[in-house]
């Protein structure tokens, strides 16, 4: 169920309330439902009077504020009904017993009695204001979003346990972020008629709550574990100070946490932060090893541009978009080259060191020493990019010269897509589909017309 109020006084005062009243499935019925309200209010302060000495330039001003809540119940690769525990048959065991393979039942995995919806709650304040007889015209936000009871897994538990920790509504999320907005819209004496607008937006995610007493870094999977004070994106990974240049200088740190074969010249040096003979490998907050924080691959700062303009039947328009600050850990044969028998490596990825080529970029040429492929400050990517989204140049034909076919509007155009991008990111790798690694954007072209009768 769903409601809203909206009340507005000469268009000087607006609130408005909203509520909702949302069931799931995909939680038990003792926490299925929940409601979920939000307000919000808006006050033109340029409809009141005492704002009339200000318009012969300040054209419009409004300030607004929101408060409210969503719901999600999004549960990921959980299924319809993770709130059951459920068993689960296998047939792929090698043996074949009476003829057939037989089937194979797995115990349940362990289920939360704390799972229900996580709650979204945010706070926006902003204005909206025109000048200069509505030629100019900015916005700005700024908003905190808090998510309550993420649905994640719970905190860390003994070993003995004997199973995964289950997913629980365990931790808090608070994100702050500000977007601000400015744009010019002018015409001239001449017809001439041009246009640009500029976005600029900034956010960061930090986790408030979250039960690790031990400061534990990574889960059992390798991935990054939550704590309180955590940044969304964090980068672990070492200090380097290039590749090494003899065997002997290769191996005179212990780096068996790393890679127990044979280090060799050409391999990547770890700092030893430590000092304690060793490169190793973090564990807690208080037990970093020789690890630290080295990036975070929030995309920050991103801002757009649109410019364009009209004059006597030809038109043109552009938008650029970007980012101002991300940091990135590529991978794969894509970034080292090698990493397997069976890989081809990419163009980029071929500068690795040799007695020849001792100032190379990448290490060795080795599918087997994996310690040369962690996390380091020597091949944390800038992904940070410019590029031209689009790009449309066009033409009308003047109406004189169309009536007498019947045809009341005819332009036509040509766009391009994607024609340049500006970034310091390695080539094999593409800075709008960090995230997603399939095949790159693509630059396009098009020729058409748009015809009315």
């Amino acid at each position: 169920f769903f409601f809203r109020l909206n009340y507005n006084y000469e268009q000087r005062y607006l609130i408005e309330f909203n509520g909702r009243y949302d069931g799931s499935s995909k939680f038990p019925k003792d926490d299925r439902y929940a409601f979920f309200p939000s307000v919000s209010a808006a006050w033109r302060i340029s409809g009141e009077s005492f704002w009339e000495p200000l318009r012969t330039w300040w054209d419009d001003m409004k300030i607004r504020a929101s408060y409210g809540s969503l719901g999600n119940q999004v549960t990921g690769d959980l299924g319809n009904f993770p709130y059951l525990a459920s068993y689960e048959t296998n047939t792929s065991y090698g043996m074949i017993l009476g003829g057939a393979r037989p089937v194979a039942v797995t115990p349940a995995g362990l289920v939360s009695a704390a799972f229900t919806w996580e709650t979204v709650n945010q706070m926006d304040f902003g204005f909206d204001a025109l000048f200069l007889n509505q030629r100019l015209s900015a916005g700005f936000d700024w908003y905190r979003r808090d998510t309550k009871d993420m649905l994640t897994a719970g905190q860390a538990l003994p070993a003995v346990l004997g199973a995964s920790v289950p997913v629980e509504n365990a931790a808090d999320l608070k994100t702050t972020g500000w977007e601000l907005s400015l744009g010019w819209n002018d015409r001239l004496e001449s017809g001439f008629a041009y246009w640009v607008k500029g976005v600029l937006s900034d956010y960061q995610s930090e986790i408030t709550r979250f039960a690790n007493p031990t400061g534990t870094l990574r889960d059992k999977d390798n991935k990054n574990m939550y704590y309180e004070g955590y940044k969304i994106g964090t980068i672990y990974g070492y200090e380097s100070n290039g590749l090494y240049q003899t065997d002997a200088d290769a191996q005179k740190l212990d780096k068996s946490e790393l890679y127990g074969g044979t280090w060799a010249a050409g391999d990547v040096s770890y700092v030893d932060r430590n000092n304690d003979g060793k490169i190793t490998k973090g564990k807690t907050l208080s037990n970093m090893g020789d690890e630290k924080i080295i990036g975070n691959d929030t995309p920050r700062y991103s801002y757009g541009l649109t410019a364009g303009f009209e004059y006597k039947g030809f038109d043109f328009e552009m938008f650029w978009q970007g980012i101002g600050k991300r940091d990135y850990m590529c991978g794969g044969n894509a970034f080292w080259g090698i990493t397997s028998e069976w890989d081809t490596p990419l163009k980029e990825a071929l500068d690795y060191w040799t007695p020849e080529n001792t100032g190379a970029y990448f290490p060795r040429p080795t599918w087997v020493n994996g310690g040369n492929r962690q996390n380091t400050d020597r091949y944390l990517q800038n992904a940070a990019y410019l590029r031209l989204k689009n790009l449309t140049i066009g033409y009308t034909i003047p109406q004189k010269h169309l009536s007498k076919v019947g045809i009341s509007r005819l332009r036509v155009y040509v766009l391009g897509e994607n024609l340049l991008t500006f970034t310091p990111l390695i080539d094999s790798f593409d800075p709008e589909t960090l995230n997603n690694m399939s095949y790159p954007i693509q630059k396009k072209y098009s020729i058409g017309l748009n015809l009315t009768f």
